[in-house]
């Protein structure tokens, strides 16, 4: 079989591979989301704290980039490097289910909002079902001819779905009235129900929307040995981060001040509402959903990317089953690849379920707290490393308030997603066992601990002490 050279990602592809995985549904949904947890003043101070936590990752990433430029496996690796083999294999498989329950999150919003533009002619939960199928293994075909290739298109979505977040940004601005953005008793009563809620409360309820819509920011880390240039990486995430951190505050603030707290809360697509409400009307509005749908689809065609990527460097690394860095001629983890989309094949059948609203919040909080578990390892090898090597004050500062931030938005994106994630990391036991590096006895022991904590987790679930 005649093996196809493979092509690197330049930093341009770099940062479009970023944006487009971070921004998928998130942030056309971000308005409600926000709006159900804090009122707009709180929001915004969210936001602020929020982009500062997500900037120490960020600085984690990008030093670590530097100067361990030959970890190419990105957090997997980082984890695998500071605290052993399982450690780092419990890295990669949340990430890794992080990703799939993300990608099932876009797909549950894709047909929602697609069933908000169809009116009386809704799709049933069958039909979204069998749409859904049909776009994740057109993705898969895509994706199995290169990932050069795939990045190429990638690009181009990205910068498709970038323009209608810039018209609601620059026809908003407009339309902005303070009077709506500026409820009050801000700090103590909802403003969407009128309930009493603490500031510090509604910072908390916050902050799992705006880890979920910063998900992916590692992503140049994860394709790292697809790079041009080793050093684009960490200067792609840097770029990348402010890219999307100004477009986020300006996405989800602007519709506060257009539309009421209740009338956003009211809204499936909260961008399409707010644009109905200016010049330009119905079409504003139909142009946002248009663009949703494509976003959605871009963010979607990144995560194929990076998947089947993650699960081949862990394997390769001998943390897997071999089977899964098997590469086909074009140099894509083929079986990966085709692994991935089966276990989203199943996950899928939640788009069975007639309540997509609550599936997409589900999947996409548990997805956040996931993938937290492996911001949090790598920020505490980032720590250690930095205690190690004496790196410098400045960096040990920013690695702990990468970990303390990593830890504290586990605990704000609720407790019961951090049980039921124990259930995830229990189902990833077996794997770990059929990769050629054996367990240790102290891996034995911490394997042992992860599978009980799995099945406390379950029973907690099944007998209604956990509910989502």
């Amino acid at each position: 079989m005649i093996k196809v050279k493979e092509k690197k990602l330049n930093l341009f592809l770099l940062i479009t591979l970023i944006v487009g995985t971070i921004i998928g549904g998130g942030i056309f949904n971000s308005p409600t989301d926000l709006i159900l947890k804090a009122n707009p003043m709180a929001a915004l101070i969210a936001w602020l704290i929020g982009g500062l936590g997500i900037l120490t990752l960020v600085l984690v990433f990008y030093k670590l980039s530097v100067i361990k430029p030959e970890m190419n496996g990105g957090i997997y690796t980082y984890a695998k490097e500071g605290f052993g083999n399982y450690v780092g294999f419990n890295s990669f498989w949340g990430y890794w289910m992080g990703a799939v329950f993300g990608n099932i999150a876009f797909i549950s919003l894709f047909f929602k909002t697609l069933n908000s533009m169809l009116g009386s002619h809704q799709l049933s939960p069958l039909m979204c079902f069998i749409g859904g199928s049909i776009i994740l293994w057109g993705y898969t075909a895509i994706t199995w001819f290169g990932v050069h290739e795939a990045s190429i298109l990638n690009a181009v979505i990205t910068i498709i779905k970038i323009l209608p977040l810039l018209l609601v940004v620059v026809i908003g601005i407009f339309a902005f009235q303070p009077h709506i953005f500026n409820v009050p008793d801000w700090t103590a009563v909802l403003a969407v129900n009128q309930t009493h809620v603490s500031f510090g409360n509604q910072i908390s309820g916050a902050m799992s929307t705006i880890v979920w819509c910063f998900v992916g920011i590692e992503a140049a880390v994860s394709m790292s040995r697809r790079a041009s240039r080793p050093r684009d990486v960490g200067k792609a995430t840097i770029i990348s981060f402010v890219i999307v951190l100004v477009l986020y505050i300006s996405i989800s603030i602007i519709p506060m001040g257009i539309l009421t707290a209740k009338e956003l809360s009211q809204t499936s697509v909260p961008l399409a509402a707010a644009l109905s409400h200016t010049a330009l009307g119905v079409a504003g509005s139909l142009i946002i959903k248009i663009g949703l749908l494509v976003s959605l689809l871009g963010a979607l065609l990144s995560w194929f990317m990076i998947g089947p990527e993650i699960a081949y460097v862990t394997s390769y690394d001998r943390d897997m089953p071999r089977a899964f860095k098997i590469v086909n001629r074009h140099s894509v983890p083929g079986f990966a690849l085709i692994v991935y989309t089966i276990i989203m094949q199943g996950c899928l059948l939640v788009l069975l379920l007639p309540q997509l609203q609550t599936a997409y919040t589900i999947a996409y909080t548990l997805a956040a707290t996931m993938t937290l578990v492996a911001y949090l390892l790598s920020a505490l090898y980032g720590l250690k490393l930095a205690i190690n090597e004496n790196l410098g004050i400045g960096f040990k500062l920013i690695a702990i308030l990468a970990s303390l931030y990593s830890v504290y938005m586990l605990v704000a994106s609720g407790l019961e997603y951090v049980f039921a994630s124990a259930i995830i990391f229990a189902l990833g036991i077996p794997l770990f066992a059929g990769a050629p590096n054996k367990m240790s006895k102290n891996e034995k022991w911490l394997a042992a601990v992860v599978a009980l904590a799995g099945v406390i987790a379950l029973i907690l679930i099944i007998n209604g002490k956990i509910s989502f």
